[in-house]
């Protein structure tokens, strides 16, 4: 075999077996050991979502949360107010509530009423996630400030685990 036809092969070979750009199922390309941002993310069990009180997160941060979930694929019901909580929940079965930490028992109380079997998950302050009421309450929350793709995390492994 020529110098030139053994440079070619093993060129080729270099080329073919050499890590690069990859394909992932309708996600555009990223490169090998990098991982997948969760910005560009297709929830694999799309769920109905209701969110309670998020007022403590900031606004640009809340929006950029709400249109991600969106953008998942998840169903997003916003409730302002705890009418607008009970009349959501008598309306439409939801997989998934979220809310802040000091509402759960309201929002629990209003959900059985609407005999829902949403799975709640709470967001916690940072200061109170290792307290033991939240620790022995919840396997999975939310951090106050959580990311997009802390709260897509969560809310599959809700959904997958049959957690909650």
């Amino acid at each position: 075999m020529s110098k030139s036809v053994l440079a070619a092969s093993f060129l080729a070979t270099t080329l073919l077996f050499s890590p690069g750009p990859a394909q992932a199922c309708g996600e555009g390309l990223f490169n090998m050991g990098q991982g997948l941002r969760y910005q560009g993310y297709l929830a694999p069990r799309p769920a109905a979502v209701l969110v309670y009180d998020l007022d403590r997160a900031p606004a640009d941060n809340r929006i950029a949360v709400y249109r991600g979930l969106v953008r998942a694929g998840h169903r997003l019901t916003i409730a302002h107010d705890p009418d607008e909580l009970a009349q959501a929940l008598r309306q439409q079965r939801y997989d998934v509530v979220i809310a802040g930490y000091d509402n759960v028992d309201m929002v629990e109380a209003k959900a059985s009423g609407a005999a829902s079997t949403a799975r709640m998950l709470p967001i916690v302050a940072r200061s109170q996630r290792n307290a033991p009421s939240v620790r022995n309450r919840f396997v999975l929350f939310l951090l106050d400030g959580a990311s997009l793709g802390q709260h897509l995390k969560n809310i599959d492994q809700l959904l997958k685990g049959k957690i909650g």
